[in-house]
């Protein structure tokens, strides 16, 4: 009976200890402890455990991917997670780095926190960084790489460093003729006593190569309307040239621009080596010649709902040259009911757009590899109550091709000229005088509108017919060094925009003696952006953003310059406190009776004339801070103002803005909200106390992609 008890009673507490062993704890703290050079949330990317979420990301993630599941403690994975550590600081040079762990276990609410504990010491420092085997190239390549590999005794051993200086050595060697160039591993040497380190790169560089013969492979539905001739033209690479891993690259990306390709690649074939030749390959799948797309048109363009259809047709390879010809239209309509009654565009009971482009682009310009685009365009619209409109002009840009080693890698021209006409109905034109007399200077509506009657017969002369032309010769130029083209964690980027214009319609007038009224000016931006490596991190990044512009006029009034190709502050890319185009000049700078568009007459009567200025000055400084998963944060500081000239600008007239936004980092695109708050207005020196928040202070954005 005895033997009996005592077996019941092992069975039931090896039960009780068997369901205490597989209780589950709920990761809901990680902390890290003396580590000073590195962050724990950097720290936190490199190890395997993971903390819980909260219970109501836990909650979201039942019904969508935002959030996640809870996370329960292992303590079989925490070594793996001291050797990640201890792999990550021998990475960075602190080769004498001691890591350990504890964890604590909380069964009064089933959740576990974990700790490690890190004695970083002290790291070490680049002595010496040799490479051997490059005896044999040539003496100026020698001494290029020579100066590349070069380190300062002060900088901290990194492998990511060692990694950096032999990729480049490797890829400037296949850049340059040695295909098979060959590296051993990195030898690296550690005085652990003086805490220096030696490094040393062996290389067997092999034969330097020529191209002997250039070979094609075609595939694909439109394979035989595309000939081999033009492939090596595509490409570009000549027989005789030394062998480039680089010009391989670019050869693909240009086979891709053209839309002709849906697969293509540019390689040596080694095997049919012969010395110091070798064959190069270009295979290239081909798609159809033709592109149909419908799309349905659904917007607010011209501050109005539109519903309508759109058709383009893409000719590819059009008259050879790997042209492409695109043919574009589209009409929306406002008034669905009434046009369904009476389809007719001429009908007035049409009210709406039609639009209608061609544009030709092609990879070439006389032989050289500048992609080259024309593109012309007429849009027409019919307001129910206000003007008839038509813009019709053209674009000619010129998108050019940099060498590899240039300081800037981006460079494009363009010509743009376009014609507006408006036909203005006179209540319409009376209707908008009278809003602004009655906003702006307080009269009631029966006066308000007598004075609009009078001021369209004087001023504007009773005029209700507007035309312009205006036309732009331009250029962007930039260099983007920063270290990653979607989230820049460290480098800087910086980009000039020159425009001149209507010096060309001026120069033809001239000629035909004829006479010319609009102004000639001369426009250039200057934008900089610098990424501070403050955090250490791939996730994390301190940017700041400067801007200036000018406008300068050199004929004429400026004035009479078009409100489209003034200066504006304000926006969420600009000053984020205040709304897109707010921040204008408080002296307004138009004439009322030039030739103004449907666009420019009612910013200025109704809106209270934000005519835009001719000097810019803005800046911004920014942290970006990822939280969790995809989801980041930002905190900023932006500033700027324009102004009629640069020598308006006062500090005091600097309108400044801080806030904070959130970020999801979707693989296409990060998407934003910002929330701006006006710290200091210019033209409203009130204290914030004094101020209504929604009214006066803030301003939220939402866009797609950083703010700079």
């Amino acid at each position: 009976m005895k033997i009996k008890y005592w077996l019941i009673i092992f069975f039931l507490f090896s039960i009780v200890l068997s369901a205490q062993t597989n209780k589950k704890y709920e990761l809901s703290k990680i902390l890290f402890e003396g580590n000073d050079a590195f962050s724990s949330s950097d720290l936190s990317t490199i190890i395997q455990s993971k903390e819980s979420p909260n219970w109501l990301l836990q909650f979201v993630n039942k019904f969508s991917s935002i959030g996640g599941k809870a996370i329960y403690f292992d303590s079989l994975i925490v070594p793996s997670d001291i050797n990640a550590l201890k792999g990550f600081y021998q990475s960075k040079g602190y080769f004498k780095a001691r890591i350990k762990s504890h964890y604590n276990l909380d069964t009064s609410n089933n959740s576990a926190s974990l700790t490690f504990t890190i004695t970083e010491s002290q790291p070490a420092h680049f002595r010496s960084f040799l490479f051997k085997g490059l005896e044999w190239i040539a003496p100026e390549y020698q001494k290029t790489l020579g100066d590349y590999v070069h380190v300062d005794t002060t900088t901290v051993y990194e492998d990511a460093i060692v990694d950096e200086k032999k990729n480049y050595i490797t890829n400037f060697l296949r850049d340059h003729g040695y295909m098979l160039v060959k590296i051993d591993r990195p030898k690296v040497v550690i005085d652990t006593m003086k805490n220096y380190v030696d490094v040393e790169l062996h290389f067997d560089t092999g034969n330097r190569f020529k191209i002997s013969d250039i070979k094609t492979q075609r595939s694909g539905k439109g394979a035989d309307l595309v000939d081999d001739d033009l492939l090596k033209e595509i490409v570009g690479i000549k027989i005789g040239s030394w062998y480039s891993n680089y010009e391989n690259q670019r050869g693909i990306v240009r086979l891709f621009r053209t839309n002709l390709f849906t697969s293509a690649s540019v390689n040596g074939i080694i095997a049919d080596t012969n010395g110091i030749n070798v064959p190069l390959n270009i295979t290239a799948e081909i798609g159809l010649m033709h592109e149909f797309s419908p799309e349905i048109i659904v917007n607010n363009e011209y501050n109005t709902f539109n519903l309508g259809l759109g058709l383009n047709l893409i000719k590819k390879n059009f008259l050879g040259g790997a042209r492409k010809i695109t043919f574009g239209t589209s009409v929306a309509v406002q008034s669905i009911s009434e046009f369904l009654k009476h389809p007719s565009f001429s009908d007035s009971t049409f009210y709406g757009y039609a639009d209608a482009r061609i544009a030709i682009e092609q990879p070439f310009l006389f032989g050289a590899p500048i992609n080259t685009k024309f593109e012309v365009y007429l849009t027409t619209q019919k307001t129910k109550d206000g003007y008839n409109s038509a813009q019709y002009g053209g674009k000619l840009s010129f998108d050019f091709e940099l060498p590899q080693f240039a300081y800037f890698n981006s460079f494009n021209a363009y010509f743009n000229i376009e014609r507006a006409e408006y036909s203005y109905k006179p209540d319409y034109l009376i209707s908008l005088m009278s809003t602004s007399f009655q906003q702006n200077q307080g009269y009631p509506k029966s006066v308000a509108d007598s004075l609009a009657v009078l001021k369209l017969d004087n001023i504007l002369g009773g005029k209700l017919i507007s035309a312009n032309t205006n036309a732009v010769i331009g250029a962007n130029i930039g260099a983007n060094k920063t270290n990653d083209l979607f989230f820049p964690t460290g480098g800087y980027a910086i980009s000039f925009q020159l425009e001149d214009g209507n010096s060309i319609p001026y120069l033809f007038s001239r000629i035909s003696n004829s006479e010319f009224t609009r102004p000639l000016f001369f426009k250039t931006v200057l934008t900089t952006s610098f990424y501070l490596p403050v955090y250490d991190s791939k996730v994390n990044s301190l940017g700041m953003k400067f801007k200036v512009g000018q406008i300068f006029t050199y004929r004429g009034d400026k004035a009479n310059i078009s409100l489209n190709q003034r200066l504006y502050a304000g926006g969420s890319n600009s000053v984020r406190g205040w709304a897109t185009r707010q921040l204008v000049p408080k002296n307004e700078e138009f004439n009322l009776d030039q030739n103004l568009t449907q666009e420019a007459i009612e910013a200025i009567l109704v809106r209270g004339a934000a005519t835009g200025g001719f000097f810019l000055f803005e800046g911004s400084i920014e942290t970006r801070n990822r939280l969790f998963g995809r989801f980041g944060s930002a905190v900023f500081i932006d500033y700027g103002n324009t102004w009629n000239s640069s020598k308006e600008l006062r500090f005091d007239g600097i309108a400044v803005a801080a806030g904070f936004g959130l970020r999801y980092y979707s693989d296409f695109a990060p998407f934003r909200i910002d929330f701006g708050f006006k710290m200091y207005d210019p033209n409203d020196r009130r204290p914030i106390s004094q101020k209504q928040l929604w009214r006066d202070v803030l301003q939220f954005h939402i866009g797609i992609g950083e703010a700079f």
